[in-house]
């Protein structure tokens, strides 16, 4: 299977993924990403670890050593090691420390954290996340049913063990059509071909590792080869979605029926710098392998083809653009819709939005907000944020949610009451379901997209309790690279005192900068409507944030005095511990693209044992099992090497973030698994 993604000129390349585990211990300490001799497995910016064997793997009763190397250090006293987690700590000196791993006992993959810590500065350390390797286990997929006639593709991942790896089907039969690959030096294997009879299948699939032939784990499955059909989609959906035409953004959401024969009717706004588009859309969806394949919508006045991968319940993925030529790129999320939510009335109560986009100059912005509607759509109480030439801070918000459609399409008027003159907002919306809108803007300027969700419980200082992943989208108006984006998390929140620690992982057009800590960050929540103000001193200069929450810790975000139009979401976090193997299929696409390249979609993810693996490649990270943030490579053909952040939302959402080059723009990247 491949991948595609928009290069800079607008020209579409195709694509495949590599990396080592050299590339992944790549130095990535506080400031721009540099090259070294010899990677560190563990860093900050004043405690640097490196492995005797240039890696943080280590198999079943094998050992390594780690070197630590302290920045400020005038009197050479070294550091103080701790380990948390199997194995022991030997040869312990203020520089080395040797680690082993337990002989015997492990199943797949354990990951534990060596710490160490200055003595002259106990404020500095370093945490070295080691992957120690046990007897094989097989990650048990969740496989898509398949099709007579139709590509069909899946992967099997193998946590534990050592490399090359032996595949062999044991016991069953495969579907007729369908082959298993034999050997792999990653872990990661996949079954695949076109199937030629229906029926259920039931076999089991073995792996032995290179160390010993005893070594063998095996797991049983079953696919499901039904009828040819002509899509994989059957209902209704939702969908939004955020691109470029000619370099200048462009955004768009849509409701789309599909019929299990592949036909669509449905209705969509999209919105560029040409007139506004608002029309009645048909169409065909087609399956093209596995759990992905193509839209192709026609309108009067615009017909886009996408690019779709869904998850395994077919209730949510992915869209791409992939007939925009050289002039055109876009990707999208698409969401199954409850007709039953149709009803205006069903709509009362108090939502938070958040949309980001451009201003009439083509300048970043983000507006969030919230408001309570009343049954007839009225808006009874709101409040509104957002950055730009004409910036908003708490301004009040008046207006009007208009009647859903057929399509769960409706009108929202929002006007701002502010200083400098009022302003109004015209959205087009689009029914997810009773608790979760999607928004475009139907003016050409500004030109926002976003989402509208139901807040629910109350707003205290104890709503950012709970740890949240923050992200954050701008761009400036230079050449490529335009980006200027950030992943982070909020934690350690304090109610009483109003502060809150947060990290921050930056793109700044050209610099990178990783694993910046801002302890103590001021913030405060109003209880009437979720609104909350953060700020933090970053270097000389103070940033401040109004975010508007939904829940606890999740919501919407907007800096102020952001001359890049930062703003994005903030999304609540699941409890740890966290594992390097991260159970699931996921689906990746790039989310709110700053620029036109790169743009990626990727149908099938796995992520097991440190590797990121799929049909189109593999990488390797390493991953923190309290914070849930992963450090790697990845290497995309055309495009170069790039180093990249994952943060683990919740078991069903992960965000990724990758820095960008010269003349590429860093982005960021959803995936999703149901």
């Amino acid at each position: 299977m491949s991948f595609s993604l928009r290069a800079p000129a607008g020209r579409l390349i195709r694509l495949g993924l590599c990396a080592s585990v050299v590339a992944l211990l790549a130095a990535c300490g506080g400031g721009s990403a540099r090259a070294v001799s010899t990677p560190p497995v563990g860093t900050t910016a004043g405690v640097v670890l490196t492995s005797s064997t240039n890696s943080a793997q280590v198999q079943q009763g094998g050992s390594l050593v780690l070197t630590a190397s302290v920045t400020k250090d005038p009197n050479n006293l070294g550091v103080t090691w701790v380990l948390t987690g199997v194995g022991t700590l030997s040869s312990q000196t203020t520089k080395t420390v040797t680690y082993t791993a337990p002989a015997s006992g492990i199943v797949g993959t354990t990951t534990p954290i060596i710490k160490a810590t200055s003595v002259a500065d106990a404020t500095q350390t370093a945490s070295a996340t080691l992957v120690v390797s046990g007897t094989p286990v097989i990650s048990v997929p969740i496989l898509f049913p398949a099709n007579v006639e139709s590509p069909y593709g899946a992967g099997l991942s193998v946590s534990g063990g050592l490399a090359p790896f032996t595949w062999a089907l044991g016991t069953g039969t495969l579907p007729p059509g369908i082959t298993l690959g034999i050997t792999s030096t990653t872990g990661f294997t996949t079954f695949s071909g076109t199937p030629t009879a229906a029926g259920s299948y039931t076999f089991q699939v073995k792996v032995t590792d290179h160390n010993t032939p005893a070594n063998v784990a095996t797991v049983n499955l079953t696919v499901v080869v039904n009828p040819k059909a002509a899509c994989l989609l059957n209902g209704q959906y939702a969908l939004v979605y955020t691109g470029f035409v000619s370099g200048q953004m462009a955004v768009s959401a849509a409701s789309l029926t599909v019929t299990t024969a592949g036909a669509i009717t449905g209705y969509h706004d999209f919105v560029s710098t040409a007139a506004p588009v608002a029309e009645t859309v048909t169409g065909t969806c087609s399956t093209r392998s596995s759990n992905n394949g193509t839209l192709k919508l026609t309108g009067t006045a615009n017909s886009p083809d996408y690019d779709y991968a869904v998850t395994t319940a077919l209730t949510n993925g992915r869209i791409q653009l992939q007939n925009g030529a050289d002039t055109q790129s876009g990707t999208g999320y698409f969401l199954k819709q409850d007709p039953t939510a149709f009803v205006q009335a069903a709509l009362a109560g108090s939502f938070a939005f958040g949309t980001l986009g451009v201003q009439s100059d083509g300048s970043r912005m983000g507006l969030a907000g919230a408001i309570t509607l009343d049954a007839g759509g009225l808006v009874t109480d709101g409040h509104a944020d957002s950055n730009g030439s004409a910036a908003l801070t708490d301004a009040v918000l008046a207006g009007n949610l208009g009647t859903p459609d057929a399509n769960g399409r409706g009108t929202l008027t929002l006007t701002a009451t502010a200083a400098g003159g009022n302003q109004t907002f015209h959205f087009a919306y689009y029914i997810v379901n009773v608790n979760r809108l999607l928004l475009v803007t139907t003016d050409a300027a500004p030109r926002l997209a976003g989402y509208m969700t139901r807040q629910s419980g109350s707003f205290s200082n104890a709503s950012l309790a709970s740890p949240g992943i923050l992200s954050l989208w701008g761009a400036a108006e230079v050449s490529a690279p335009k980006s200027v984006m950030a992943l982070g998390r909020l934690s350690n929140a304090n109610a009483a005192a109003g502060t809150i620690d947060l990290k921050l992982d930056t793109a700044d057009q050209l610099t990178t900068a990783f694993d910046k800590a801002f302890a103590g960050a001021v913030y405060a929540v109003r209880a009437a409507d979720g609104r909350a103000t953060l700020s933090f001193v970053s270097g000389t200069a103070t940033r401040q944030f109004a975010l508007y929450l939904d829940g606890v810790a999740n919501g919407y975000v907007i800096e102020h005095g952001s001359t890049v139009g930062s703003a994005g979401l903030l999304e609540a976090q699941s409890a740890g511990p966290f594992s390097n193997t991260i159970p699931g299929f996921f689906v990746s696409g790039t989310q709110f693209p700053q620029d036109v390249a790169p743009m990626l979609l990727l149908p099938s993810v796995n992520l097991a044992n440190g590797g990121l693996s799929s049909t189109a490649g593999n990488g390797f990270y390493s991953l923190d099992s309290v914070t849930g943030r992963a450090i790697g490579t990845i290497s995309v053909s055309g495009s170069g090497q790039a180093l990249f952040v994952l943060y683990v939302v919740g078991p069903n959402k992960l965000v990724t973030f990758r820095s960008g080059s010269q003349n590429r723009s860093a982005v960021m990247d959803w995936l999703g698994a149901n």
